[in-house]
């Protein structure tokens, strides 16, 4: 570091001070040694100093911090410093860096700082965020449901699909409120919490975006059907089906364990009535053709809906011929058309919800399976 000289002058305090002038220091006078330098000039970290007639040279290694007490700076006059650093490699991802500080009666009153980075370096993006704000509460009595289980997963890959990303938990209204949370392509929500039915919901966030949805769950209605036991069938994956429990299966066929099943026994099993409730934008054509009824009076005439057939939010339509069940982790709609004896393509979701792949169902969504009767009645409308 190189300063422009002042040093010495007339002080009041000391009568026998005097200004040195140019020609004290010419030649140049020059210190080496960190000790050396610290006991006649209080320069701490330096290894050689040189005082000449016009400046000062002071070196040091760059890692060490340098200190230059006592340097007397006057209001008038303005002090010239030129920091140079030679033969410093500097990396893409470390860059160098250069602080200087000011101190006067031991305060920090200012100073500069001075860094270079590669050329190649470039600023790590700024990380694209939301933030997420749900409510759950009853259906019905519209109170709030606290401690419902709320699970963020994320999508990873057609193969993969939706991961698990975090889990959170509702608090005593029924809220869940998280910031700062890192956007993807595509996100789904699983709101469950017993004895309500889960819901599935399918977003997009954009970046800075205030996510806020209510989920209404609503408690089924229970009914039991018969059940013919297949080879590959097991009591766990009867039981998430229903969403059940083993025992429950076993207690409701009075069975002690799931050795006494055999292929081609009938079980009663139970399930979700078919009972949907309305949502925005539903009308009941678009809910008589998703739901397969080749008649929109046979829709109305069972719920008691007369003309102009109009429907309000939140109300209960009973969908005859139907059962609602609760998909497992990767459960194909082929599959379980296949396991309850119906042609395939008739297994739908029961909610209206986005799918990436049609074909597949997300774990624990409700979906929808026509009684065999049903589908010999009904023409189908495919949904992929």
């Amino acid at each position: 570091m190189r300063f422009a000289n002042d040093i010495g002058g007339v002080q009041a305090d000391y009568p026998d001070s005097k200004v040195y002038g140019e020609e004290y220091f010419d030649p140049p006078i020059e210190l080496n040694g960190a000790e050396a330098i610290e006991k006649f000039t209080w320069i701490r970290g330096a290894e050689r100093v040189t005082i000449g007639p016009k400046d000062t040279v002071i070196e040091w290694w760059g890692w060490r911090d340098l200190v230059i007490p006592k340097l007397r700076i006057r209001p008038q006059a303005k002090v010239k410093a030129l920091l140079t650093i030679p033969g410093v490699i500097i990396t893409v991802s470390q860059p160098f860096v250069a602080r200087v500080q000011q101190y006067a009666d031991g305060r920090h009153v200012g100073g500069i700082q001075v860094t270079k980075r590669h050329p190649r370096w470039k600023p790590e993006p700024k990380p694209q965020l939301y933030a997420l704000f749900l409510r759950v509460i009853d259906g019905r009595t519209r109170r709030a449901i606290p401690e419902a289980e709320v699970t963020l997963r994320t999508w990873d890959d057609p193969k993969k699909g939706f991961i698990p990303e975090a889990t959170f938990f509702t608090n005593g209204m029924g809220i869940v409120d998280v910031a700062d949370l890192p956007c993807s392509d595509k996100k789904l929500i699983l709101v469950e919490r017993s004895p309500w039915i889960p819901r599935t919901w399918r977003f997009r966030p954009l970046p800075g975006q205030n996510v806020r949805k209510i989920f209404r769950l609503w408690k089924p209605t229970k009914q039991t059907i018969p059940y013919v036991w297949r080879l590959q069938d097991t009591l766990h994956d009867i039981a998430t089906l229903t969403g059940s429990s083993r025992i429950a299966v076993l207690r409701m066929n009075r069975l002690r364990s799931a050795s006494e099943l055999t292929p081609g026994t009938t079980i009663d099993i139970p399930c979700f009535a078919a009972i949907h409730h309305v949502e925005a934008r539903d009308t009941l054509e678009r809910l008589a053709a998703y739901f397969c009824y080749d008649d929109l009076d046979e829709l109305a005439r069972v719920n008691a809906i007369t003309k102009p057939y109009t429907i309000h939010e939140d109300q209960e339509l009973r969908l005859p011929g139907w059962r609602f069940f609760q998909a497992k982790r990767d459960d194909l709609f082929e599959r379980i058309d296949e396991q309850f004896g119906v042609p395939g393509g008739w297994s739908r979701p029961a909610q209206r919800v986005l799918h990436d792949d049609p074909t597949r169902a997300y774990e624990h969504e409700v979906i929808a399976v026509p009684t065999v009767e049903f589908t010999r009645k009904h023409n189908l409308r495919r949904l992929y």
